[in-house]
């Protein structure tokens, strides 16, 4: 396993820690407060319209289309569709057990959506880093049309980020449930990547 992959990994996992411990210690209030407080200052019908289409994009039937394209397709199913949907799925269940272990509340806010579950980790930020963390390393080792290959990991980033943005702006989440969810959905991403990458492609 490549000593970079491993660095980044624990980095992650080191960086979720300390983020646990400071919104469990509520150091993160004030921070939190002002990033939803800047996120809605535009708020508006279509800008809500427009980030619920997104949000929805990084929900589970999203997530699924997107899995299931990759295996559908004989070419990218082994080296590309099995790993994304393992990363996914570890990231969803990961994400089950530590809402349930830090059990935060969700925003006492204006929730434009309905959600049901504990706050922290937010789900969408971390299985869709998981998702499409993976598929960016994938696209960046596999495609060689230099054209292609950074359109479509401008796109994926951009979606990482706009998503993550989305369930700030709806109410559903604090800042810290986001930056939780990037953290160790990119953690699991990568743990799936050093696991599978002996029977996918060579690491360079």
């Amino acid at each position: 396993m490549s000593k970079k992959n491993i660095l980044l990994t624990v980095t992650s996992i080191i960086l979720f820690i300390i983020l646990a411990i400071a919104i469990s210690a509520e150091y993160l209030s004030g921070f939190e407060s002002w990033v939803y407080n800047e996120s809605t200052e535009h708020m508006n019908n279509i800008l809500t319209t427009i980030l619920i289409i997104i949000t929805n994009i990084g929900g589970p039937i999203g997530v699924s289309i997107v899995c299931l394209t990759v295996l559908l397709v004989p070419k990218f199913r082994q080296k590309v569709g099995i790993p994304a949907s393992l990363s996914v799925i570890c990231a969803f269940i990961l994400n089950i057990i530590l809402k349930r272990c830090f059990a935060r509340e969700r925003p006492n806010i204006l929730q434009l959506v309905s959600e049901k579950s504990y706050s922290f980790p937010s789900g969408h930020a971390m299985v869709n880093m998981a998702l499409y963390a993976i598929l960016i390393i994938y696209a960046y080792k596999l495609i060689e049309n230099r054209k292609i290959k950074w359109t479509l990991i401008s796109i994926m980033s951009i979606l990482i980020l706009a998503i993550g943005f989305t369930r700030i702006y709806l109410g559903v989440h604090y800042a810290g449930d986001i930056l939780g969810g990037w953290l160790l959905g990119f953690a699991v991403c990568m743990l799936i990547y050093m696991i599978m990458k002996k029977t996918t492609i060579n690491d360079d």
